[in-house]
């Protein structure tokens, strides 16, 4: 009999594909989602969908962008949200657009949308904001270091 439970509940993960967008001056594209945190463009991705269609949704969802975009994956990372209570993974990719900058504005899903200099994002009390730095500044820093881990609860 199913219990509609997975047998391996320790090995689910939320998959968000998450999208680096800079512009001439070296921000990058990120988005409100929750009015207090700032994250890079992107999210969920949805059964069935590819990391790329559920790039090119999300990007449309957040920040009303629809052109064509070449993207490099530049890595993966995971954490546990206690929020959620459930492991989240970040599949994170770099744009390029042939036109340039795209034109952007504040699609469906967020309450705002800016390029910022990641590097304000630097010991942010967010760990979603830690991350933007992480992916677009400086790799190896850690984003457990001198946190209040129950910022994000």
């Amino acid at each position: 009999m199913k219990t509609g439970k997975s047998k391996y509940p320790n090995t689910y993960y939320r998959v968000s594909i998450k999208a680096i967008i800079r512009n001439e001056r070296g921000e990058v594209l990120v988005a409100r989602e929750n009015p207090e945190i700032w994250n890079l463009v992107g999210g969920g991705m949805d059964h069935g969908e590819t990391p790329l269609g559920a790039l090119t949704r999300e990007i449309y969802e957040e920040a009303c962008i629809d052109s064509p975009f070449e993207a490099t994956i530049e890595g993966v990372d995971s954490r546990y949200l206690e929020s959620l209570h459930a492991y989240y993974m970040w599949v994170v990719y770099s744009l390029r657009f042939d036109s340039g900058v795209p034109v952007y504005g504040v699609g469906a899903d967020a309450h705002e949308v800016a390029f910022i200099d990641p590097k304000t994002f630097y010991g942010s009390l967010h760990l979603t904001e830690r991350q933007i730095y992480k992916w677009t500044v400086d790799r190896t820093y850690d984003i457990y270091d001198d946190m209040n881990l129950d910022a994000e609860k």
